[in-house]
């Protein structure tokens, strides 16, 4: 049996299950976000290790001689800085801290450079400008040693400080086709390679650790990868099928083993590693799950989805021509632009809310889209997609997003939605210890039994939906030189 840890950006999980998926025992606890001034989220490295230990102790008891690995998942996009005794000198960055958005454009001079040789364009959400935002504020030079999260747990778990190419790739500062720390990014930071962890192959057994405190001996310890490779790894979609998460944010993500980068200097999406020689090509859009949450509880007035989805369905295709632009948040992918805002547009005195709400979810979809043709541009085929995240339980959202993408989604039932990641980091861990030679051979059974319902697009939608796109994508182009001189007032 394996035991998965998701570190996740609200909760960490841990789930204790055997090859095909079924869990027999898990735990979850949460993760606190602390916002100690303007701009900050961050998370608190020590107790994160806390909740992994408490959950730990949990799921392995009674089943001390049946655990063969212990396998990690992680968000990307974390930064935390620690002193002689690898203890933390500052809290953990997440990819909701701002501050150091102030140093977006110095890195985007080496922009380009740095996006074809680490295959992750120059947005503040990666560690390399949180570094910029460190070494300002003065901490960077009391620091001993730099820590992406996982690496923390794996060192103060192990003794050994280590960690994934997958969470590495995450950075900003590895070099997507040597597997190495990039040069030029480093020089950037200002940072010596020195104080990094090592960075080593996540579907590879790292040591054999026994764990007096937990009743386990000899266990193997995978570092894995991060959470969205392992979604992918865990539905068991490759090449030309890909996930889309319908979580806080949107993201579209495909795995394959050949590094592709955007062709266009727009950099509308990253490459990444996964894990066993696959790469992650995607795009995460900041205006997900939260953003519709966000028109159903201040534009709709509703506390529930029901009455929100129940009013949309009164709605034709494109709205009646009222659109809005979902970037409440700013956008990271596929616009790249922080200075983009939530605009609504094309009212009129005969529509009501439910064209605004219905018009949010096609700007969602649109967003994707936008993504999606862009990998397309660059040689990628993407026939279908699998959904996770909380609003694959919204058919109709799915059925808007299926129309607007033009490609059948699957949905799953029970608790593969959520324990997506951590079913991956359980394929990783049969890989490492060669159970299978692949991680793309192993198809579990809990997934296969799992899959719920197929929401093809609906054919005579796709030349509606194609000419709203296009004047979607006027109104981008168009307001964002609005809002960014605006912004420079």
């Amino acid at each position: 049996m394996i035991v998965a840890i998701d570190i996740g950006t609200s909760s960490v999980k841990t789930a204790l299950m055997d090859f095909e998926g079924h869990i027999a025992k898990e735990c979850t606890q949460p993760v606190n976000l602390h916002m100690p001034e303007p701009g900050a989220a961050e998370h608190d490295l020590d107790e994160i290790l806390k909740n992994i230990f408490k959950c730990l102790k949990l799921v392995v008891k009674g089943f001390e001689k049946k655990v063969e690995a212990l396998s990690f998942s992680c968000y990307l996009h974390g930064l935390a800085l620690l002193d002689q005794k690898l203890n933390p000198l500052t809290g953990v960055l997440t990819h909701l801290d701002t501050r150091s958005a102030i140093y977006q454009d110095e890195v985007s001079a080496h922009g380009q450079k740095l996006y074809m040789r680490t295959g992750c364009p120059p947005i503040f959400v990666y560690p390399l400008t949180k570094l910029m935002w460190a070494r300002a504020r003065g901490f960077l030079e009391k620091a001993h040693a730099i820590s992406f999260v996982k690496d923390y747990v794996i060192y103060k778990l192990a003794g050994i400080r280590a960690l994934d190419y997958g969470t590495a790739s995450g950075t900003g500062l590895m070099n997507i086709h040597k597997l190495k720390w990039d040069s030029l990014a480093l020089e950037i930071a200002n940072v010596d390679e020195k104080i990094l962890p090592e960075i080593v192959e996540g579907a590879k057994v790292l040591d054999y650790k026994s764990f007096p405190d937990l009743g386990l001996e000899k266990t193997a310890v995978v570092l894995g990868s991060f959470d969205g490779a392992l979604q992918n790894i865990g539905y068991s979609v490759y090449e030309d099928e890909g996930v889309i998460n319908l979580g806080s944010t949107a993201v579209i993500r495909i795995l394959k083993k050949d590094v592709v980068l955007d062709k266009r200097e727009e950099m509308r999406f990253f490459c990444y590693y996964g894990a066993d020689g696959y790469r992650t090509i995607g795009a995460a859009s900041n205006n997900g799950m939260t953003f519709l949450e966000w028109i159903r509880e201040n534009i709709v007035k509703s506390s529930q989805w029901n009455e929100f989805l129940k009013m949309i369905k009164e709605v034709k295709a494109c709205s009646e021509n009222v659109y809005v632009l979902p970037f409440i948040s700013g956008e990271r992918f596929p616009f790249r632009d922080p200075y983009l805002r939530l605009t609504i547009l094309g009212v009129e005195v005969h529509h009501k809310v439910s064209h605004i709400a219905r018009a949010a979810i096609e700007g969602v979809g649109y967003t994707l889209k936008t993504a999606l043709n862009a990998m397309e541009e660059n040689g990628i085929v993407i026939k279908s997609l699998h959904c996770g995240g909380g609003g694959c339980n919204l058919l109709e959202v799915v059925k808007i997003i299926s129309n607007i993408l033009d490609k059948p989604i699957t949905l799953y039932s029970g608790d593969v939605m959520r324990m997506a990641s951590a079913l991956g980091a359980m394929i990783v861990a049969i890989r490492a210890l060669n159970y299978v030679n692949d991680i793309a051979k192993a198809k579990l059974d809990v997934i296969i039994k799992s899959q719920a319902d197929v929401i093809s697009p609906e054919a005579q939608l796709k030349n509606v939906y194609e000419k709203c796109y296009e004047k979607f994508l006027i109104y981008v182009k168009e307001l964002a030189k609005t809002y960014k001189s605006i912004y420079k007032l």
